[in-house]
C-alpha cells in the first residue's frame, strides 16, 4: 500500500524538527488533552436537563467522533511509545510489564495489506467524522437555531386623519440576540463543551494530519470511498436503533415532524452520506499540502548537500 507500513508512518513525524522523543511527549500531552476534556464533557452530558434518557449520548454523532478520536490517539500514543522505548517486545520476558509493552506494541506482520487497510480505513473514518460533525453543526444545526430564534413581528399602523399629524403607534419589536449569546452566555464551562465536541475535534485532527504523522494518501482511494459511504450509512442505521431505543433523534432532519415530509428526511440522509466523500477530499487536500511542503524541503536539502562538495 505505501513504501513503509502505515502503521510506522503514524508513529513518525514527516517534518525533521520533531524528533520521535518530542513525538511522544506531544502525544502524550495531545492524550492526556483529550481525556481530560473528555471527563468535562461526560459530566457535562450526564447532568442536562432533558426528558431523554442519558443513554442518547451513545447514538449522539458528536460522541462517536469524540471516541473515534479518543481511541485513535490512545494507539498511536501506545505505538509511538513502545517503538522508541521497547522496539523489542520479547526482550521484556515474564511479568506484567511484558504484557502491556506486548499490548502496546506495533502490530505483527506489519506488510500486510489487509492489516495496512483496516488502519488507514480507521484513521480515515476518524478525520472525516470529525470534518463531517463540525460542519453539519456550523453550517446546518446551528443556524437552523438561529433563524428560529429570528423571529420579527410585523408592524401595524393605525389610519391617521389627514387633518392631524402623523404619528406612530405602540409597538413591541423583539430585541435580537447577540452574536453567539447562545454559546458563551451560559458560562465557560458550557462553551467549552460545545467548542470541543464540535470544533477542537476537527483541529486536532487537523494537526495530527499536518504534524504529528506521515501517512501518505492511499493507492486504494475508492476502496476507501465505498468505506465511507458504508460506514455512513451504517452510522444513520445507528442512529434508528437509537430512537427505537430511547425516542430522541440525533439530528433534528432525522425527525419528520421537524422537516416536513418523510422525503426530506431521505434528501438529508442522502446529503449525509455524500458529505463523507467530500470530507475525504478535504482530508486528502491537507494531506497533499504537506507532503508538498515537505518534500520541498527534502528536495531543498539534497540539492544543498550535492553542492557542498562544489564550494572551494
Amino acid at each position: 500500500m505505501q513504501d513503509h507500513p502505515a502503521f510506522l508512518r503514524a508513529c513518525h513525524s514527516p517534518w525533521r524538527f520533531i524528533p520521535q522523543n518530542a513525538l511522544v511527549l506531544l502525544r502524550g500531552i495531545l492524550l492526556a488533552f483529550i481525556v481530560a476534556t473528555g471527563v468535562m464533557i461526560t459530566h457535562s452530558k450526564l447532568h442536562e436537563d432533558s426528558e431523554y434518557t442519558n443513554w442518547r449520548h451513545l447514538f449522539d454523532f458528536a460522541i462517536v467522533s469524540f471516541i473515534l478520536v479518543f481511541l485513535y490517539h490512545l494507539i498511536t500514543f501506545s505505538w509511538t511509545f513502545t517503538h522508541l522505548y521497547y522496539p523489542h517486545r520479547e526482550d521484556c520476558v515474564g511479568g506484567i510489564e511484558s504484557w502491556i509493552v506486548a499490548a502496546m506494541s506495533l502490530p505483527r506482520n506489519m506488510a500486510s495489506l489487509r492489516k495496512q487497510f483496516y488502519f488507514t480505513m480507521f484513521y480515515t473514518a476518524t478525520v472525516v467524522a470529525c470534518f463531517m460533525n463540525s460542519t453539519i453543526y456550523w453550517f446546518i444545526t446551528r443556524q437552523r437555531g438561529s433563524g428560529d430564534s429570528a423571529t420579527t413581528e410585523s408592524l401595524e399602523w393605525t389610519d391617521v386623519p389627514e387633518d392631524e399629524d402623523l404619528y406612530w403607534p405602540e409597538t413591541s419589536l423583539p430585541v435580537p440576540d447577540a452574536p453567539f449569546s447562545d454559546l458563551f452566555g451560559e458560562g465557560w464551562f458550557n462553551a467549552y463543551v460545545i467548542v470541543a465536541l464540535y470544533g477542537i475535534t476537527s483541529g486536532i485532527m487537523a494537526l495530527e494530519m499536518f504534524w504529528l504523522n506521515s501517512i501518505k494518501r492511499p493507492i486504494a482511494i475508492g476502496s476507501h470511498v465505498l468505506g465511507l459511504l458504508f460506514l455512513a450509512g451504517l452510522y444513520l442505521g445507528w442512529a434508528a436503533i437509537g430512537k427505537v431505543v430511547t425516542d430522541w433523534y440525533p439530528f433534528f432532519w432525522l425527525d419528520e415532524s421537524q422537516v416536513g415530509s418523510q422525503e426530506a428526511v431521505t434528501a438529508y440522509c442522502i446529503g449525509f452520506v455524500l458529505l463523507a466523500p467530500i470530507m475525504y477530499i478535504l482530508m486528502q487536500g491537507f494531506i497533499g499540502i504537506r507532503e508538498g511542503l515537505t518534500r520541498s524541503l527534502s528536495e531543498a536539502r539534497a540539492d544543498a548537500a550535492a553542492d557542498e562538495p562544489l564550494d572551494p
